[in-house]
């Protein structure tokens, strides 16, 4: 293998999170064959997909240059509006489905605003904006289970076609679209240049705080669709529901090659990285480790995370510069 080829393949983003996840793979299986059964390896995918639609969401605002600190409890607080409109109001599948998308989509609608309008850093806003769905959760719940028997739901959240859940299927076609989105649609351009250099998108007439706000709904969106899913498979909503959801989508944005100074990414890289903090999470509890040093390993791999992103630029500056010599 030529230098040129080498240099491609380091500097591809889902490469650098394929291998340790096909090794931790091996290695588990190697010790526990249980980990190579479809059933267990479907577990995987089946609980890697309530984080994956938080990740997509929280992709959109990275790659815009900013922060979203408050997914996990967004999310939750949709969740627990939905319960509660099935639980105490009443409401049928439909009103519920759609107050749930619409109480996160508002959320993150309120978070746009304030970062472009007010001018206050997202990093600040989204850490209010957590605190307060947090609040809200808690006080409309009283800190009590809400079910949602009365929706009948509980039958497609356990339901296991080919092994594998629905929003299995339902996520890798919603990848596959926000993918097409972001590499060919203007949109998708117009945010990214956003996220590139801010000035220079401006220069360009690109109107650059619509881009966030977009971003900041399209993220409480997902964050929404996410914590639906979780109330759908534990047939109820729960105030905890999602708690640290943002902190595990943002690490897999950065394992999976989102920028996190913004302006580029892979889309299928985030999903890559959702499987990566999957399999190791199962290893770890399939080999009997005790789970909490996860997040020893999750911190690890954020650092280990950005020094790859430090240094595939270094390469991709280095081809531009000196061209593809051998």
């Amino acid at each position: 293998m030529n230098n040129k080829i080498l240099r491609n393949t380091i500097i591809t983003p889902e490469v650098g999170i394929l291998i340790p996840t096909i090794i931790i793979g091996i290695v588990t299986g190697s010790i526990n064959p249980t980990f190579f059964t479809g059933r267990y390896l479907g577990s995987i995918l089946n609980g890697a997909v309530p984080v994956g639609m938080a990740a997509l969401g929280v992709a959109f605002v990275i790659m815009c240059g900013e922060i979203d600190l408050s997914t996990g409890a967004v999310g939750c607080f949709s969740g627990i509006m939905m319960s509660k409109a099935a639980l105490s109001w009443g409401w049928g599948p439909v009103p519920c489905f759609l107050l749930l998308f619409f109480t996160g989509a508002g959320m993150g609608a309120i978070n746009g605003l304030i970062v472009t309008k007010v001018g206050i850093s997202s990093w600040i806003t989204t850490l209010a904006m957590m605190y307060i769905c947090k609040g809200l959760s808690q006080t409309i719940s009283g800190g009590v289970v809400q079910s949602v028997e009365s929706l009948n739901v509980k039958a497609f959240g356990m339901a296991r076609p080919y092994g594998l859940s629905y929003f299995v299927f339902i996520f890798v076609f919603i990848l596959v679209v926000v993918d097409l989105l972001m590499r060919h649609t203007k949109f998708g351009y117009e945010l990214r240049a956003t996220g590139g250099n801010l000035e220079a998108a401006e220069m360009a007439g690109i109107n650059v705080k619509t881009q966030k706000w977009l971003a900041f709904v399209l993220a409480g969106f997902f964050a929404s669709m996410g914590a639906g899913i979780d109330v759908i498979q534990m047939n109820a909503g729960v105030y905890t529901q999602g708690d640290g959801r943002e902190f595990l989508a943002i690490i897999c944005c950065a394992i999976g090659g989102i920028r996190l100074s913004g302006g580029a990414g892979s889309i299928y890289g985030v999903a890559l990285g959702i499987l990566l903090l999957n399999v190791l999470r199962s290893s770890l509890r399939l080999l009997g480790v005790n789970i909490n040093i996860l997040l020893f390993y999750m911190g690890l791999i954020l650092i280990l995370a950005v020094m790859l992103d430090r240094f595939q630029n270094y390469l991709k500056l280095k081809t531009l510069v000196y061209g593809d010599k051998k």
